[in-house]
Parts: C-alpha cells; structure tokens; sequence
C-alpha cells in the first residue's frame, strides 16, 4: 500500500490524520483544526514550489512537525512529535511516494474536512 494519509475530526473537533503504509499505521493530531489545515495547504504550497514544506500541529501535550522534502518526482515525507525540549523530536512516521498524485490525494483530502462554524 502506498502512503496515504487521512484527515477527519474528532468529538472535541481536533483534526486527526491517520497515516498509513505497508509497513506502519499511525495518527497525529491538532488541537486547532482550521490552523492546521491551512499549515498542512501551505506545507504543500511549499513542496511543490521549492522543493521543501514543513508545518507544525500543537496539542496541549505537544508539537507535530511535518517534514516534506522533493527527491525528484517522488515526496518523503517525516512526522515528528515534540512533548519536550529537552527530549526534543521523536520519529512517528516516515514515507515516500509519488509526488504528483499524492500531493492532489491529500489536498482533496484537506478539502473535505468540514469545519463547524460557530453559532
């Protein structure tokens, strides 16, 4: 299975993404879902413009930082996760796949989340 990375909210409306390979299935979540969407968008905005992306999700716990790097016409892709400085970033995920039809995968997937407004 290739990389593929899904995005939904959770009951307390935090953007979850669960991401998938042959080999590893894991989430990382947001606390400020909108944020994140428009930092994963940018990220992407980022990749496919320069070659490198990078965004930052924030739990009450702790950072996500993710990582997008161009190797020709391929993306990898690192997720990493923060609860300290002094223990600094931990691996929580690492992919590749073919740029071009995951990068629309996961922009369609960006825009299907649907954020509530408030009343």
């Amino acid at each position: 299975m290739p990389m593929h990375i899904s995005l939904t909210l959770d009951e307390h409306q935090n953007l979850v993404s669960r991401l998938a390979d042959d080999q590893t299935t894991t989430t990382a979540s947001a606390a400020d879902a909108p944020e994140a969407l428009r930092g994963l968008s940018e990220a992407l905005d980022d990749l496919e413009e320069n070659g490198f992306g990078e965004c930052f999700w924030s739990q009450s716990s702790g950072d996500y930082r993710w990582v997008f790097r161009r190797s020709e016409e391929r993306v990898r892709l690192a997720v990493l996760w923060c609860a300290s400085v002094a223990v600094g970033f931990q691996h929580v995920y690492w992919g590749e796949a073919e740029m071009r039809p995951w990068v629309a995968a996961l922009r369609a997937e960006i825009a299907s989340v649907q954020i509530p407004q408030p009343r």
